[in-house]
């Protein structure tokens, strides 16, 4: 397997991904908030931002990403959370994508909201971190490992820029899912560089972390990836809301599901 070669074909993928015409909207703290909140059965929204809430209220209330001084967003997209994150109280907050594109227009929503001086966007390999040792309070990062996990040190990199006793946390899609694993053998190798990862090899390739924790929030509902549609109609809402409210109550009566659960919430802790 030839490392730099995929690593090549991956970014110039998310290059095309993230770029596009005229400038960014500005980051509305209410309407991401809303966005995060709305659950993702609603007309046109996010498939997983249902998942995206419980996410958001992890680093909240467990993180405590307000009363963090240097935040990491690893692979920061165009920057939407990492000025969420200024806006909403964190010091100062650096992040990184691979792909130019999406940091340069990312860097152009952080000029239009006057917070040069407290967010940082870069552009950078994940397994060649460019920061010195212990500099992050905090890290967050979403579906970004399935893409990451395959290239050597990527774990190493996120541990030695994490200050001692640190959190690291992860939104991701694992493949411990029955459902998933079946999709992956059907779709085979995708252009964007992604990759099935399950919850094992994560403890593996992560194991210099003094504790790793993944819970599963999502089992039957992970059915809203074969029924996601932007134009959502009515008999498929109902579906999903019967799926959500089933995850709910199994996971209540038999928590050991989460084991399988295909959308985790993974922590690091240094």
């Amino acid at each position: 397997m030839d490392i730099e070669k995929i690593k090549a074909v991956e970014k110039q993928f998310h290059e095309i991904y993230r770029d596009g015409s005229g400038p960014l909207e500005p980051v509305n703290v209410e309407q991401v908030r809303s966005t995060i909140l709305s659950p993702c059965y609603e007309n046109g929204n996010d498939r997983y931002s249902d998942n995206k809430k419980a996410f958001h209220d992890l680093i909240l209330h467990d993180g405590g990403w307000r009363d963090k001084k240097v935040l990491l967003d690893y692979a920061c997209g165009n920057g939407v959370w990492a000025i969420y994150f200024a806006l909403t109280g964190t010091e100062k907050v650096i992040g990184f994508d691979i792909a130019e594109s999406g940091i340069r227009r990312g860097n152009e929503r952080v000029q239009s909201h006057g917070l040069a001086d407290k967010v940082k966007l870069l552009t950078m390999d994940a397994s060649k971190l460019e920061f010195p040792d212990n500099t992050f309070d905090m890290v967050i990062g979403t579906a970004v490992l399935h893409h990451v996990i395959k290239y050597p040190g990527v774990f190493e990199e996120l541990y030695r820029v994490m200050k001692p006793g640190a959190k690291a946390y992860f939104l991701e899609g694992l493949a411990d899912f029955p459902l998933w694993k079946l999709w992956w053998k059907i779709k085979g190798e995708v252009p964007s560089g992604d990759v099935p990862i399950f919850s094992k090899v994560i403890r593996g390739k992560a194991h210099m972390f003094s504790k790793i924790e993944i819970t599963g929030d999502t089992f039957l509902f992970s059915a809203k990836t074969f029924l996601w549609k932007k134009n959502c109609g009515l008999l498929r809402k109902f579906i999903l809301k019967i799926l959500k409210r089933s995850d709910d109550f199994l996971f209540k009566i038999c928590p050991f599901l989460r084991r399988w659960g295909s959308f985790s919430y993974i922590v690091f802790t240094k």
